[in-house]
């Protein structure tokens, strides 16, 4: 069985401005702080986890041999973007509903500022985590149940890519 894994990072460059006399602003590493923030780690995830719909690049015609027609009568290629217009759960495979969850990233895609998403970890009882548009949260867990996790529009529709991984 081969083996899968997530390997993630954060980076955060604390900066602070000064303008100069010309009308232009300097931006340096803040003084206090002095130096860039960040982590790296890895999640080992399961090898066998549902074939490749742990991601929202999922498409039951993604390849040539599961199509029902050929690719080029297709008319559009499958883009691997999430439509959120209501509450969705993010648990591919109705069968793995009670198994914990490794590793969760969801990127909210829209650009506006009315486009907002909504994350709820306890099965849309709380949508305590808020994703501005262009924003992403990633999470290395081990005790979340995948049929907590939920995405739910703020204000207006939007698009999301996503990874769950068991």
């Amino acid at each position: 069985m081969p083996s899968r894994r997530a390997i993630f990072s954060s980076y955060v460059i604390p900066k602070e401005s000064t303008d100069l006399e010309e009308g232009v602003t300097k931006w340096s590493i803040d003084g206090a702080i002095g130096k860039t923030l960040g982590s790296k780690a890895t999640a080992t995830l399961t090898g066998s986890q549902w074939s490749d719909s742990w991601i929202s690049f999922q498409h039951p015609e993604q390849y040539w041999e599961d199509a029902d027609s050929p690719w080029e009568d297709m008319g559009e290629a499958y883009n691997g973007i999430l439509d959120v217009t209501a509450a969705i759960q993010l648990n591919p495979d109705a069968g793995t509903a009670g198994d914990n969850v490794v590793f969760l990233y969801v990127k909210n895609l829209g650009t506006s500022s009315n486009q907002g998403l909504k994350l709820s970890l306890d099965n849309g009882s709380n949508y305590g985590i808020y994703i501005p548009p262009q924003g992403s949260i990633n999470l290395r867990v081990n005790s979340l149940r995948m049929d907590n996790v939920l995405v739910n529009k703020a204000d207006q529709d939007t698009q999301v890519e996503f990874i769950i991984a068991i």
